[in-house]
C-alpha cells in the first residue's frame, strides 16, 4: 500500500512536471505570436504611412504621374493627370489606350517596355478633351534586371508653346510694320538725294510723305512701350474719382477738327448726375481718344458718332457707337488682338498701327472693368468698356 501510494505521488510529480513545462512552452508561444503580431502591425503602419505619403507627394506635384505595369496595366494616376485629361472615373487597373487614347505615348511605352530604353522624353500632343502640348519622360522601373513596368511624368507646356508663338508673331508682325515705313522714308531720301531735292514741285510732297512716314513710325514706337509697359505691370497709374463727362468732353475737343473735316456730328448722351469712376485720368482719356479717332476714321462724310455713358450696377458703361462701315462677324472675336486689321491697307493709309485697340483692352482689364464690340458691316460698330464707380 505504502509503495503504491509513492507510485501515485512520483506520477503526479511527473505530471505537474510536464504541466508545468507545457504552461512555459504555451506561454512562450504565446509572447512569440504577440510579438509577431505587433512587427505585423508595426508593417503595416509603417506600410500606410509609405502609403499615405506617396498618395500626398502625388497630389501635391504640378506634373502629371503615371505608373503602369509589364502588361501596360495602369497602376497609378495621380490627380493632377486625371485632371489635366478631364478622367473623372478610376483608371487603375484599366489598360493604357482604354483610359488616353494617344498612339504617341503608347509608341513611348511600348519602346521602354519591349526595348527597355533607359530613358525617353518627347514632346505630345493630346487633342482631347481639349489640345494640350505636353513633354513625356518615361523611364522603365527595374527589379532583379527586369523591367516590372514604367513610370511616366507629364509636363503641361501648352501655355510656354503658345507664349513662344505670340512671341514670334509679334517679333514678325513689329519687323514688318517697321520695315514698310522705312522702306518708303529710305526711298523718299534717296530720290531727293539723287536730285529731286531741286524739283520744288515734288521736293515738298516726298518731304511730306517723309514726314507723315516718321510720325507713324514715332506712334507705332509709343505704342509698342505702351503695351509692353501695360502688359509687364510696369505701368504706373493713379486711381481717382473722376467725373467721365470731363473726360469725355475734352477728347472730343482735342478731335473736333477731324470729325468737322469730314462733316461727321458728334453726339454726347451721358447724364450730368452721372456717378464718378475710379480711374486714372491720363489712361482713360487715351482709351477714349483711342475710340473715338477710330469711330471718325471709319466713318464715312456726314456720317454721326454718339457717345454714351449709363449707370450698371457697380459700374458705369460708355458705349462709342458711330455710322461707319462696321466689322465683318468673323473679325470681331480677334479685333482686340495686337496688329490685327479688318482691312490692313485702309488701316495704314489712315495711320493706324494695329496696337491701338489692343491697348485699349489692357488698359480696361487693369482698371477691372470689360470692354466689347457689337458691330454690323455697312451699319456701324458700337465699342463699349465699364469702368468700377468710385
Amino acid at each position: 500500500m505504502i509503495i503504491f501510494i509513492v507510485f501515485l505521488f512520483f506520477i503526479n510529480l511527473i505530471l505537474l512536471f510536464k504541466l508545468s513545462k507545457q504552461k512555459k512552452l504555451v506561454k512562450n508561444l504565446k509572447s512569440s505570436l504577440e510579438e509577431k503580431e505587433t512587427k505585423l502591425k508595426e508593417k503595416a503602419e509603417t506600410s500606410s504611412t509609405g502609403q499615405a505619403k506617396l498618395e500626398t507627394i502625388l497630389s501635391s506635384m504640378f506634373e502629371g504621374v503615371l505608373v503602369i505595369n509589364k502588361d501596360g496595366e495602369i497602376l497609378i494616376m495621380n490627380p493632377t493627370l486625371q485632371k489635366l485629361l478631364l478622367i473623372d472615373f478610376p483608371p487603375e487597373g484599366k489598360n493604357f489606350l482604354e483610359v488616353i487614347r494617344n498612339s504617341a505615348i503608347q509608341d513611348i511605352i511600348d519602346k521602354v517596355l519591349k526595348e527597355e530604353k533607359n530613358l525617353i522624353s518627347k514632346e505630345v500632343l493630346l487633342y482631347s478633351p481639349e489640345e494640350k502640348i505636353f513633354k513625356v519622360n518615361c523611364a522603365p522601373v527595374i527589379k532583379n534586371n527586369s523591367v516590372e513596368g514604367a513610370i511616366l511624368v507629364f509636363h503641361d507646356i501648352t501655355q510656354l508653346r503658345r507664349l513662344e508663338r505670340i512671341r514670334q508673331d509679334f517679333v514678325a508682325n513689329v519687323s514688318h510694320e517697321l520695315r514698310t515705313p522705312l522702306t518708303s522714308i529710305k526711298g523718299y531720301a534717296e530720290t531727293l538725294l539723287e536730285g529731286a531735292l531741286f524739283d520744288k514741285k515734288n521736293a515738298k510732297d516726298f518731304v511730306e510723305i517723309i514726314y507723315q512716314d516718321a510720325s507713324r513710325l514715332a506712334k507705332l514706337i509709343d505704342d509698342l512701350l505702351d503695351l509692353s509697359k501695360i502688359e509687364s505691370g510696369k505701368l504706373e497709374m493713379v486711381f481717382l474719382p473722376i467725373d467721365i463727362l470731363d473726360v469725355i468732353e475734352k477728347v472730343v475737343k482735342i478731335l473736333e477738327p477731324q470729325a468737322k473735316k469730314k462733316a461727321i456730328l458728334v453726339t454726347l448722351n451721358i447724364p450730368l448726375n452721372l456717378p464718378k469712376v475710379l480711374a486714372d485720368q491720363n489712361r482713360i482719356s487715351q482709351v477714349i481718344l483711342n475710340l473715338l479717332d477710330n469711330a471718325i476714321k471709319y466713318t464715312p462724310d456726314k456720317g454721326k458718332v454718339t457717345i454714351s455713358a449709363a449707370s450698371k450696377d457697380k459700374f458705369i458703361q460708355v458705349d462709342i457707337s458711330d455710322t461707319g462701315i462696321g466689322i465683318p462677324e468673323d473679325a470681331i472675336p480677334h479685333i482686340f488682338e495686337r496688329f490685327y486689321r479688318v482691312d490692313k491697307a485702309r488701316s495704314r493709309e489712315l495711320g493706324g498701327t494695329g496696337l491701338g485697340l489692343s491697348i485699349v483692352k489692357h488698359i480696361i482689364l487693369n482698371h477691372g472693368g470689360n470692354v466689347w464690340v457689337e458691330s454690323k458691316v455697312s451699319y456701324g460698330s458700337t465699342f463699349s468698356f465699364t469702368l468700377p464707380k468710385a
